[in-house]
């Protein structure tokens, strides 16, 4: 076996066979994202809209957040791609809520008590 480096990556041989290989930089989650884990609510406490709209502002564009009969309800306007989805589903995890998987209607859940 013989590893080749180039500019961007290397090239491995193996009994004259070559494979390329390519390194590429992941895209950037925006800044408010690595925050969202650590995001805690104590138990009993009640959650407000404007406090869930400010832990999600990064995202607020992509989402519309409604007060309803099931608790403070937060919809995504389209696609997410997975590394948004992944923090705000940690941010509503931190206020105590849940994600509510029903197709269209799919949707992260907060209860208000």
């Amino acid at each position: 076996m013989k590893v080749t480096p180039t500019g961007d990556g290397a090239v491995i041989t193996v009994n004259g066979v070559e494979v390329t290989v390519t390194v590429r930089a992941k895209p950037s989650v925006p800044a408010a994202a690595p925050a969202a884990p650590t995001l805690q609510v104590q138990e009993g406490r009640r959650v407000a809209v404007e406090t869930v709209k400010a832990r999600l502002a990064a995202f607020l564009s992509e989402l519309t957040v409604t007060e309803e009969a099931e608790g403070i309800v937060v919809r995504p306007t389209g696609y997410l791609g997975r590394d948004k989805f992944t923090s705000i589903a940690a941010t509503v995890r931190g206020l105590g809520g849940r994600y509510v998987s029903a197709g269209r209607e799919s949707r992260f859940v907060i209860p208000v008590e």
